[in-house]
């Protein structure tokens, strides 16, 4: 009897192999799928006598080929890969926001210091005005729009991350249920392979997106780890969310904890860090480049004054949040730093004098701002405490103006002679100073032999000398420096006397004009969007194109187009042009990186699955050279038992 039973475990054993490769050939096309293989041990021999003499043979295992190392490797690559292509597909968004074209932000930019420049070169011509003025409201149309794409583009994000968790919610689901299929096959001695390879591939789709491994513990149950072993799913579901943290940012956490999962690679990485890095990065650079230009304009714009002269009246467009409070601390529209602001008063019988208010926006608020100039000779400034914005208003038969022009007539308090100098010209030096005249002597203007003038700067430095003894006609303008110039009337003067006149080439150095929106280009409207100063749109002839208020003085226009080639320390150094080509080159080399970088993934991945196939994949001519193996294997097992059938026949035969 034991040579049948020899027979029937050979045929046992070559049934259940044929119905392997039979498995392996159905699935040769199914992804995911890992050829199985039969391992086959000889049976225990039983011992006659003296002999041991063999059983049979046994199934020890069907084995599932597969190798860890590689199968590891994929994974990784499959986390980088959803990493990195949906890095590409955001920065693609981007990069399109930002590419120039006709109705780019590059063009307005361009068109309004265009425009600009075309305003300085015919400074009268009121239609030129309007153009400018309609492309700095295209100009601030198009960063709001850019702006709010940028937004909308962080919405869709945020929309797709919430997606994807809910995706890899269901995935964990999925997974630990076929963890406790796995265990309970495994508690029972059997190798549930086809259960292992569906986990498998729900685990390869969970690594798109984060980073992910398995392991098998000592006791046989599987733990799928997370995010380098922030989280482990084992036999019971785990779920995570996505959650707005109190500082802003976009992070995940499990949904029984608050603490936040440390992400390395995956798709939910990548959204979460273009949440919380590239996305607000490009947004914040458009945002500060659109204020940069606002306040240099705006800077450049206080300065000037219309065609009709200098100001009665000028009211603040930008607010603080308390008048009281430290100019630092009530959050003004821009930065406000600590130095002196220029104001020019001119009376009703056209003297100008300029005055200096020093600013500490550490100490000092906007009511004290507002008393110091209302202390001021012919100012009256006052604050609107509903919307905490500055007024100055000159008092009767007085104007004003931040242009920072030479008094033409200055202090005369230290002059005891008769001659009344007069200044004129307008100063181009590099800083801002106070030159202080004196004479060698006494003597008559224009008569006195070797009667000279020396002027000299605020360190005490001498700037100039002028004979305006004998040979000098009294009345006659001559240069001093940077082109300021003074005129000396007849009469007398003493080795004593002395007078003084500010040069100012910054008459504002704190910001403070612009911060308040004081004489400003823009505005903004009632429903607090940017805009350009309704008042100018109707009326262009208001525009602060000159200095001196004279026809055809576009001088103040011009520094503002000058502008676009400044370089400014609030955006590293670069123009307005180059650090919006430089956003705009940014966005491009991401993409450049993001897609350099799938492509190499890819052709990585693709030498993995040609590593994994080697062993794991089905060759259909190899399962068939198996499977004819096994059939003569099985024709064996069954002519071995046909052949012990007819011999028991035959030894019966011969007993009757």
């Amino acid at each position: 009897m034991r040579a049948f039973d020899i027979g029937l475990t050979a045929l046992h054993a070559q049934q259940q192999t044929l119905a392997v490769l039979g498995h392996n050939l159905a699935n040769a096309s199914t992804p995911g799928y890992h050829r199985q293989r039969v391992e086959l041990v000889d049976r225990i021999p039983m011992q006659n006598e003296r002999l041991h003499i063999g059983s049979g043979v046994d199934i020890a295992k069907i084995t599932r080929l597969r190798n860890s190392a590689v199968e590891s490797a994929l994974l990784r690559n499959a986390s980088e890969a959803g990493s990195s292509q949906q890095t590409l597909e955001i920065m693609r968004h981007v990069e399109s926001l930002l590419t120039p074209g006709d109705a780019s932000v590059h063009a307005s930019l361009s068109q309004f210091f265009n425009r600009l420049e075309k305003v300085a070169n015919a400074p009268q011509d009121l239609t030129v005005r309007s153009e400018f003025l309609s492309s700095a409201a295209d100009l601030l149309q198009s960063f709001t729009s850019i702006e709010g794409q940028m937004t909308s583009l962080a919405r869709d994000v945020r929309l797709d991350l919430d997606g994807a968790v809910r995706e890899v919610n269901q995935l964990l689901s999925d997974i630990a249920g076929l963890n406790q299929r796995i265990f309970q096959a495994r508690a029972l001695g059997s190798e549930p392979n086809d259960i292992l390879d569906r986990r498998d591939s729900l685990v390869t789709k969970l690594a798109q997106f984060v980073e992910v491994e398995t392991v098998t513990r000592d006791n046989g149950s599987e733990l799928v780890v997370l995010a380098g072993g922030a989280l482990s799913v084992g036999n019971r579901p785990l779920s995570i969310r996505a959650k707005t943290f109190s500082d802003g940012t976009v992070g995940l956490t499990s949904s029984d904890s608050s603490t936040p999962i440390p992400l390395n690679s995956g798709k939910l990485e990548a959204m979460t860090s273009a949440l919380n890095e590239s996305l607000p990065e490009f947004k914040d650079r458009l945002v500060e480049l659109s204020r940069q230009i606002i306040r240099a304009i705006d800077q450049q714009h206080a300065t000037g004054i219309s065609d009709q002269g200098p100001y009665s009246v000028l009211q603040g467009s930008r607010s603080v949040d308390d008048v009281s409070a430290p100019l630092s601390k009530s959050n003004p529209e821009f930065p406000i730093t600590t130095g002196d602001l220029y104001i020019t008063t001119t009376d009703s019988a056209g003297i100008r004098r300029t005055q200096k208010v020093s600013v500490d926006p550490a100490t000092e608020s906007l009511t004290d701002i507002a008393a110091t100039l209302n202390a001021l000779p012919g100012i009256a400034a006052s604050v609107d405490t509903v919307r905490r914005t500055l007024r100055i208003s000159a008092e009767g038969g007085y104007s004003f103006d931040f242009t920072g022009r030479p008094d033409n007539v200055p202090d005369l308090s230290a002059m005891t002679g008769t001659s009344r100098p007069e200044f004129s010209g307008l100063y181009s030096g590099p800083s801002n100073d106070e030159w202080t005249a004196s004479f060698s002597g006494a003597g008559t203007i224009g008569v006195t032999p070797g009667l000279t003038l020396t002027m000299r700067d605020q360190a005490g430095q001498i700037i100039g000398t002028k004979d305006v003894g004998a040979g000098y006609e009294a009345g006659t303008p001559f240069e001093i420096r940077d082109g300021v110039f003074v005129n000396l009337g007849s009469g007398t003067v003493t080795a004593a006397d002395s007078f003084s006149l500010k040069v100012i080439n910054s008459p504002d150095e704190t910001g403070i004009l612009s911060a308040l929106g004081i004489n400003s280009l823009f505005g903004r409207s009632e429903t607090g969007t940017l805009t350009v100063r309704s008042d100018l749109l109707q009326h262009p002839e208001r525009l602060a194109s000159s200095v001196t208020g004279f026809p055809g003085d576009a001088l103040n226009v011009a520094a503002m187009a000058k502008l676009r080639d400044g370089r400014f320390d609030a955006l590293g150094g670069r123009t307005f042009v180059e650090e919006l080509s430089d956003v705009t080159a940014e966005s491009g080399l991401e993409v450049q990186t993001a897609d350099s970088q799938n492509i190499q993934i890819q052709s990585f991945r693709q030498r993995l699955e040609t590593d994994r196939d080697a062993l794991s994949g089905v060759d259909i001519n190899e399962e068939m050279l198996e499977m004819m193996q096994a059939e003569r294997a099985y024709q064996g097992a069954a002519r071995y038992l046909s052949t012990v059938d007819q011999m028991l026949d035959e030894l019966f035969q011969l007993v009757r």
